[in-house]
């Protein structure tokens, strides 16, 4: 049996929106008409070059890749939840974006691997969560887990490509909030320890999912990803997808991601008005000052950022996963290339937030 993640936690390591228990399914799926997600290469200067560049592409000369550290922390000045709690120590997010050449041999599953060309150059995207202590607490009773993380890496194509999915693997070794109401300390958590891969064949259309966990192996396939009304990404992919779509305050996209464990499911982008606070801005504002992606004119300039919310696109939709981004002022002229400054994650329950917030720009692309 395939073990379900965790509402918020896997939203966290993964970057992806929240997946909910019970919503499975496409909407749409095998529809001809298209909803096509406006895409552009957001991480680069020029916007609008749509396909990889050579010096993000590992193995050329003067090769840089993007690798960015987050701070995670917990807010839980408005939960509301009065039957348990939950606490997560100060934690860790890093994500590391490149291009290289797409090992067929190691990526893809054998029945996939024969339509892949030669020499295909692929956009790489991991992402790194760890946090030290989760702690439950129902009543006078605790539980702690220790060293909670989540590795999430993915391949997929150019913004020419629609970033179309290669490949994605997700491990996980985590716990998470089970329910809503409970009356013992056990009934409060789902403890996850299990590896997905997903290998995508090359023209879209099928996925091939393997779960393992507890020392067994299960498969599954999703047909389809071709016959999708919306433009489909794998959930690891996700931060990257978002970072692709015009980032502005008017923005409403849907979009399809498939999730290996509940296989395509329809999901709305939506752009918010919503202002980072001022301590985060400021040390923000300092980073990318530093790594010289954003240049202030005077001391009244801010550094503009677009936010964006993703939700479930179907019935009981959940709470709302938030991004913020470098605004972008000129698309041929990127200076703050989009870059991920931060994402706000209810968890579920009414039981706090989670933000990860940047920290420190470890490479940047030029």
């Amino acid at each position: 049996m395939k073990k379900r993640f965790g509402v918020t936690v896997l939203a966290l390591g993964a970057s992806v929106a929240i997946i909910l228990s019970g919503c499975g399914g496409c909407a749409g799926c095998g529809a001809t008409a298209k909803n096509i997600a406006s895409l552009s290469s957001n991480w680069y200067a020029n916007t609008t070059y749509k396909k990889i560049q050579p010096t993000f592409t590992q193995g050329n000369e003067d090769f840089k890749k993007e690798e960015i550290k987050y701070t995670v922390t917990f807010d839980k000045t408005a939960a509301e939840n009065n039957s348990y709690s939950v606490d997560y120590s100060d934690g860790t997010y890093v994500t590391e974006f490149y291009a290289a050449e797409f090992d067929r041999d190691k990526y893809c599953a054998e029945e996939f691997k024969g339509a892949y060309p030669d020499g295909l150059v692929a956009y790489y995207y991991k992402t790194s969560l760890n946090i030290p202590k989760v702690t439950f607490k129902v009543g006078s009773d605790e539980k702690s887990f220790e060293n909670d993380s989540i590795i999430t890496e993915c391949w997929f194509l150019s913004v020419e490509d629609a970033l179309q999915p290669l490949y994605s693997k997700i491990s996980a070794d985590t716990v998470s909030p089970a329910a809503n109401r409970v009356s013992s300390i056990d009934e409060a958590y789902t403890k996850i320890n299990c590896e997905y891969v997903t290998y995508y064949s090359y023209e879209p259309g099928a996925a091939l999912t393997e779960v393992t966990s507890d020392g067994q192996t299960t498969e599954s396939t999703t047909d389809g990803l071709g016959n999708t009304v919306n433009t489909v990404f794998d959930l690891s992919s996700l931060n990257i997808a978002i970072r692709a779509t015009k980032l502005t305050r008017d923005l409403s996209q849907v979009i399809t991601l498939h999730t290996p464990n509940a296989g395509l499911q329809n999901f709305t982008l939506s752009g918010r008005s919503g202002a980072l606070s001022e301590a985060d801005l400021t040390k923000i504002e300092n980073i990318m000052t530093e790594n010289e992606l954003y240049v202030g004119g005077n001391e009244d300039d801010k550094l503009n950022t677009t936010a964006v919310s993703i939700t479930y696109a179907g019935q009981l939709s959940g709470v709302s996963q938030q991004y913020w981004f470098a605004a972008i002022d000129n698309a041929r002229n990127n200076t703050g290339r989009a870059t991920m400054l931060k994402i706000a994650q209810p968890l579920p329950y009414s039981l706090g937030t989670l933000h990860i917030t940047l920290d420190e720009i470890v490479s940047k692309l030029y």
